[in-house]
């Protein structure tokens, strides 16, 4: 009897199992078990020899320029929602033609990786140093913004790839050059563009004038091809040198208000720094 009780509720665990039994459910599971288990095994081999960042890209978990995490604030961390982090400079689409036709997509150009950004503020005091006199006085006469200098990687490693760096060259070797001879707007400047990037209180479309662009055409990487029908030729490594001039108008600097400046309304207004 006592050998019949256990066969009858072993049957009936058995039955119970079979009508729960879900065999695409449990090979899913386990597929997503063993990819969970594997993923945070190359993210603790990645932290631990200091190449996360490189599997992340890999990955397609980082953006260019920053984590797709830094590229969404909430508003009460001080950034505006939505807003793209990414270093670009915006250029008028008037220059985003012919060559640098990939660029309007983006409005201007986008720094695929983290850039080095030097930006230096002063202020310039005269010296006074009387006669007989151990120590100058110094006079306050005036304070600037420096030009801001970025230095850039650029990497080609397809044809859309290509077709964006040979654009980027292309319009920032345009924005240097004024309206001259048979142009329509004859005598005007170079255009004024706008400096982008880190959030609303680093770089909010400051305006400013490119003064110089460098840029090399290295000898030690691969050339590739950036389309077919222009056969133009770029590398797949090159480096961006770019000095931006901060353009405000006289309108801007007229209104300058300092307690504006410091509680940062005038950085997420008109971009100033």
């Amino acid at each position: 009897m006592a050998g019949e009780n256990e066969n009858n509720v072993f049957s009936r665990i058995g039955s119970r199992i079979q009508e729960n039994w879900n065999p695409g459910e449990f090979v899913q599971n386990t597929k997503q078990g063993l990819t969970d288990l594997g993923n945070n095994f190359v993210e603790n081999l990645g932290d631990a020899i200091g190449i996360g960042p490189q599997i992340e890209r890999l990955k397609g978990l980082l953006g260019n320029g920053a984590k797709p995490t830094e590229k969404r604030q909430s508003e009460s961390s001080g950034f505006s929602p939505n807003k793209d982090l990414r270093v670009k400079i915006k250029i008028p689409l008037d220059y985003l033609r012919g060559p640098a036709e990939a660029l309007k997509v983006d409005g201007g150009v986008v720094f695929p990786f983290t850039p080095q950004i030097v930006v230096q503020s002063r202020a310039t005091y005269g010296a006074v140093a009387p006669t007989h006199n151990n120590y100058a006085y110094y006079n306050y006469q005036n304070s600037q913004l420096d030009p801001i200098s970025i230095v850039g990687t650029f990497s080609a490693q397809n044809e859309k790839d290509a077709r964006y760096v040979l654009g980027a060259m292309h319009a920032l070797r345009a924005i240097t050059k004024m309206n001259f001879g048979n142009s329509k707007n004859a005598g005007a400047p170079p255009p004024v563009c706008r400096l982008d990037g880190y959030g609303d209180f680093q770089f909010n479309n400051l305006p400013v004038v490119i003064g110089s662009f460098f840029y090399t055409l290295n000898e030690d990487v691969d050339y590739i091809m950036a389309g077919s029908d222009n056969k133009t030729r770029v590398p797949t490594r090159s480096e961006f040198t770019i000095e931006c001039y901060p353009a405000f108008s006289r309108r801007d600097i007229a209104t300058f208000d300092i307690d504006k400046f410091i509680t940062g309304e005038l950085t997420r207004s008109r971009g100033m720094i």
